[in-house]
């Protein structure tokens, strides 16, 4: 089954990584909730102008296994949704990842992948097709007023559908070493997951994104970044949709996924988190290189 074209919000938990062990953040473990953390990276972005570039970049995104602290950033007038920390992320592989959180979305490597986050619970995000638009983001209240701010667009490219315990055997042409060592192996583990999160019993469908050089009607994955971080970094763009595509009240509960949109119709959601993005002084990553195994 190929599923439907759909606009996924894809609500996930919004708060900041905070150093746990000097310089350092060691892998989240499932005593506490996924987080954000903002990220100096190497990768390539597109510019307003459509100019490509090649570079250092900076990013919010999802990444939770250990890294290495940069720097302090100072907010300006404290404003708590600056990042106060800046990372470098890196990974050392484990004998047991019973325990620790998973890594979903993955941004790293040639194609964006989501792979699990919401799928045993919501079925209808094990169906989506080809040109389906999935952003990730996070409802923030600021000064009384709700928002949703936006850290990841996946372009869905193409799909492998997997179960759990046969992921690394059945995933291993798709994906990257470091994808399978950061969110599959945490998912196979003998302990249970986070309601929201999967187990190696699940039946569930891994997503590859479009990209530049292979779009979908001419869309491709991105996720807001900016090639200068300066003194205080940057807050996560606050995206405006229609409530049809986006409600920013939405904390948790994916949305969008029952209901099969035009291509037109996806094409031009897309383009308005394009625009919002760039009015907001960003660019758009397309790539960010794997993190380094230590």
């Amino acid at each position: 089954m190929t599923g439907s074209r759909c606009f996924v919000q894809l609500s996930h938990p919004g708060r900041e990584h905070q150093p746990d062990r000097g310089l350092e953040r060691t892998w989240n473990t499932q005593k506490h909730g996924h987080a954000r953390k903002f990220m100096q990276l190497h990768g390539q972005w597109i510019e307003e102008n459509r100019n490509r570039q090649t570079g250092d970049l900076y990013a919010w995104g999802e990444w939770e296994p250990e890294s290495e602290l940069v720097r302090a950033l100072d907010p300006p007038d404290s404003d708590w949704l600056h990042p106060r920390w800046l990372w470098r992320p890196y990974y050392v592989p484990k004998t047991s990842y019973e325990g620790l959180h998973n890594t979903d979305p993955f941004i790293f490597g040639p194609r964006f992948l989501y792979s699990n986050c919401f799928q045993p619970s919501k079925p209808g995000l094990r169906q989506l097709a080809e040109g389906s638009v999935i952003a990730f983001g996070s409802s923030k209240k600021v000064d009384g007023e709700w928002q949703w701010m936006l850290d990841t667009v996946l372009v869905v490219r193409d799909f492998k559908d997997y179960h759990g315990f046969e992921a690394r055997t059945t995933l291993r042409d798709w994906t990257s070493c470091a994808f399978l060592d950061v969110t599959i192996r945490p998912l196979t583990g003998d302990s249970p997951q986070p309601k929201a999160c999967a187990s190696a019993r699940d039946r569930l469908r891994l997503y590859r994104g479009a990209t530049p050089d292979d779009p979908v009607d001419g869309m491709f994955s991105f996720f807001p970044a900016s090639p200068e971080c300066g003194d205080s970094g940057f807050k996560r763009p606050v995206i405006d949709l229609p409530v049809e595509y986006l409600n920013p009240r939405a904390f948790r509960a994916p949305r969008g996924f029952r209901r099969d949109r035009r291509p037109d119709e996806l094409r031009g959601a897309w383009d308005l988190l394009v625009q919002q993005v760039h009015e907001a002084g960003l660019v758009l990553g397309t790539f960010a290189e794997l993190p380094e195994r230590r």
